[in-house]
């Protein structure tokens, strides 16, 4: 009876722990509502494609948690409709209840018509997430959603969202369903005004958004995180667009928010590449035209275009600025698709958001854009224009020597010489990079006479050295970059130990040198307390930067990041073992009780065989028993003489193992 009663009570705890874990048992949990506003701007040549879109959106329809709700113009005169989108219908929504002063015929143009819909839209249909789509033609910065060739202009566009934010509301995400919107200008004009952006750095099709397969994401799918639905938006566009369009396609799902980090970037880079452009302005055309063109005018992919100029000016303090931005870039494209069609111009480096690069100064109305207003970018561009009709250099010869030093005679590399020539045309800077790219010293020369300066490296490694020459107002006059030879040469002890979570020294464990192309530089295991010790030169070697420590046993692993190595590196490695030893005393346990049964199990059979042993094998059985008896009490005789013999003092002392 108590073991029926502890059964029962066993299965009810198991059934109430699973039951507790599944979703909606424990807990109901309330959905998601998402409200998705439609600005539709069709009084221009896509007023047919507006009817096909609509019914792509009422296939999905509103219910659900998910509100539709479109404003409409085509090409006609009082055509201009307000709708909810209905599954399979629509209903229409008088225009006078956003403005009382409308009439049929809308100016979608207008900054005041986008924030009055939207306002009203989400005082009316009120939920936890917004969505707002900008349907129409595109030309990037130029402006979105024409009406009669009256664009949404970079100030407009701003001026409308920010009246939509300044009455509460925060957009989750603006969707840009038009041509070449996906523009570093437009997408830090929308910064701080919503969370999210998708845009597309090309053209868009026709057709448009898939919104049947958009739509119904959101319906089937409520409790979509935003940041889920932006990358499901991007994906259905480029899965649709694989199979249906004659067009390359590029869409990417930005975080608005690092827009200014971005933007601060290329203001940092602009500054200085300004001052580079009579120098190096042969080598910025030459980057812009190896970059690729979209369909717009002068609309080049940033990331593309920067690492491009790094390439061909292989000037050091830009490329670190190039550095900061792209690490930026990163963290605001979220997710981007690029595809190329062969009938099509290449989007292969198309990476998410594209700068306008023209060939002439900007003109007054790119200045309207707030990038142009808070960035040094336009005044690169107006730098740099005189250059493409005349790309001679302007520079000063200047002669300077860099080389590396063995102070101390032992063989080894430590320290760099700079040897240059009297220039009393401007003043000379020099910066010095350690082995991972960054500067660690800064000179300012005095060069009004010949001389050199010897600087002492700390850590070992490859370096390298350069040196600008500019001029009072601080354009770049010359400029000479050396790496080869300049190092710290010399031998690199890594040493410590691995423990477990409990502080025991762990043995045969592998650990691995790996540098940044995941080649293994040195591996080595350690002794039986877990102390392990490699060696590595440097710089043969590597150049004792950015490189990674990994300590494996089984499948635990643990890696540490080594930015420079030292004379001496002393790392110590501790892992959690304590799930392991699980892993392997199950099996233990298994087999020492599976050699007890067969102990068991043949102990058994034994003893029957005993049991049915006949009269005259027990007669043998005995004979055997006093052989082996009397063969004992012989041994025993011997020893005993043995034992005798040894107790002599003189007789050599034998050892057993």
């Amino acid at each position: 009876m108590f073991s029926k009663i502890l059964t029962g009570f066993l299965i009810f705890i198991m059934f109430s722990m699973i039951f507790a874990g599944l979703p909606g048992i424990a807990e109901a949990q309330e959905s998601t509502t998402w409200t998705y506003m439609v600005y539709m701007s069709g009084d221009s040549s896509l007023a047919s494609n507006v009817p096909a879109d609509i019914q792509e959106m009422q296939e999905v329809g509103s219910g659900s948690g998910l509100e539709i709700i479109v404003l409409a113009d085509t090409a006609g005169m009082d055509d201009s409709r307000l709708v909810r989108i209905i599954p399979g219908d629509r209903q229409d929504i008088p225009l006078t209840d956003i403005d009382p002063t409308w009439g049929n015929e809308l100016e979608m143009g207008q900054a005041e018509t986008l924030s009055q819909f939207v306002i009203w839209t989400a005082e009316n249909y009120p939920a936890d997430r917004y969505i707002l789509d900008l349907w129409g033609h595109g030309t990037g910065w130029v402006g979105v959603c024409p009406d009669k060739g009256n664009y949404l202009e970079c100030d407009e566009l701003r001026s409308a969202l920010e009246d939509v934010s300044d009455a509460g509301i925060n957009l989750d995400i603006i969707s840009m369903d038009a041509c070449q919107m996906g523009m570093m200008e437009i997408a830090y004009e929308l910064g701080g005004l919503a969370d999210y952006a998708v845009l597309s750095e090309k053209d868009v099709p026709l057709d448009g958004w898939p919104y049947d397969r958009l739509l119904n994401l959101i319906k089937e799918n409520s409790e979509f995180t935003v940041e889920e639905f932006g990358i499901h938006m991007v994906d259905a566009y480029m899965n649709w667009g694989l199979v249906n369009s004659r067009y390359s396609l590029t869409l990417s799902f930005i975080d608005l928010s690092h827009m200014n980090r971005v933007a601060g970037g290329l203001n940092a880079f602009a500054g200085e590449a300004e001052k580079m452009t009579g120098y190096f302005n042969q080598q910025f055309i030459e980057a812009r035209s190896d970059t690729e063109e979209y369909d717009g005018h002068a609309q080049y992919d940033v990331r593309h275009l920067l690492a491009n100029i790094n390439l061909q000016t292989n000037c050091m303090s830009l490329e670190i600025l190039v550095r900061n931005i792209t690490e930026a870039l990163n963290d605001a494209i979220v997710y981007e698709r690029h595809w190329t069609n062969i009938q099509d111009e290449p989007a292969e480096y198309a990476y998410g958001l594209s700068i306008w690069f023209p060939s002439y100064s900007p003109s007054p109305s790119y200045l309207d854009c707030s990038f142009a207003q808070n960035t040094d970018w336009d005044e690169f561009l107006a730098a740099l224009a005189p250059f493409f009709q005349n790309p001679g250099r302007q520079e000063i010869i200047y002669n300077v020597q860099v080389i590396g030093l063995d102070s101390d005679e032992n063989g080894l590399k430590d320290s760099i010489q700079i040897n240059y020539d009297a220039n009393s045309v401007g003043t000379t800077f020099v910066d010095i990079h350690g082995p991972n790219g960054a500067i660690i010293n800064s000179l300012m020369l005095d060069t009004l006479t010949s001389g050199n300066q010897t600087i002492e490296l700390e850590n070992f490694g490859s370096y390298s050295v350069a040196v600008y020459l500019r001029d009072n107002t601080g354009d770049l006059q010359n400029y000479s970059y050396f790496q080869d030879g300049l190092a710290k040469d010399g031998v690199s002890v890594i040493s410590g130990q691995v423990t477990s979570d409990i502080g025991r020294g762990l043995p045969w464990t592998q650990v691995s040198l790996v540098n940044s192309q995941g080649t293994v530089i040195a591996s080595t295991n350690t002794d039986r307390v877990g102390h392990y010790s490699m060696q590595v030169i440097v710089p043969t070697d590597t150049d004792g930067s950015n490189l990674t420590l990994i300590c494996g046993l089984g499948d635990i692993q643990q890696n540490i990041t080594i930015e420079e190595l030292t004379d001496l590196n002393i790392l110590n490695f501790q892992l959690d073992t304590s799930n392991d030893y699980l892993g392997w005393l199950i099996p233990i346990i298994a087999i020492i009780i599976v050699a007890g049964l067969i102990c068991l199990m043949a102990w058994a059979f034994i003893g029957r065989h005993s049991q049915r042993t006949s009269p005259l094998e027990m007669e043998e059985t005995e004979v055997h028993i006093k052989q082996f008896q009397t063969s004992v009490a012989a041994f025993a005789e011997e020893d005993s003489e043995i034992t005798e013999v040894s107790d002599d003092t003189s007789a050599p002392e034998e050892k057993f193992y």
